[in-house]
């Protein structure tokens, strides 16, 4: 299911991510890192919609990684702060697990395939 939302910078309805079963995977640029938060954020009201869903983890998908954490991580250390695009909801990758994308090329071809994902291991 797609979750939307009113970004008021925008002035625009845009796409939040998907709720599939109880997982949200929002798939973000690097752009979209939060530095002043070191993590990423989901729309409050979004956030809002996934939780009353019964979403128990989220994804965030960048081009070579993910970061997982359960929904009371989010709850319990997200921070909610508005910094222009309306309220969202922020979590530092500190309280997310990283989980590594590793491609190979199609052979004869200009496009890349999945072939393995990995986690990294804390020190």
């Amino acid at each position: 299911m797609k979750i939307t939302t009113f970004d008021p910078k925008k002035r625009k309805t845009v796409l939040c991510g998907d709720l599939e079963d109880s997982t949200f995977t929002r798939e973000v640029k690097a752009s979209h890192f939060m530095k002043v938060m070191q993590g990423y954020g989901i729309q409050e009201n979004a956030f809002q919609e996934i939780l009353e869903k019964g979403c128990t983890r989220i994804i965030i998908k960048t081009k070579t990684d993910e970061y997982f954490a359960p929904i009371e991580l989010w709850v319990e250390h997200g921070r909610v702060a508005d910094y222009s695009a309306g309220k969202q909801r922020f979590l530092s990758l500190k309280f997310m697990k990283l989980r590594k994308i590793k491609y190979e090329p199609i052979e004869g071809t200009n496009s890349v395939k999945v072939v393995e994902y990995f986690e990294d291991q804390p020190e």
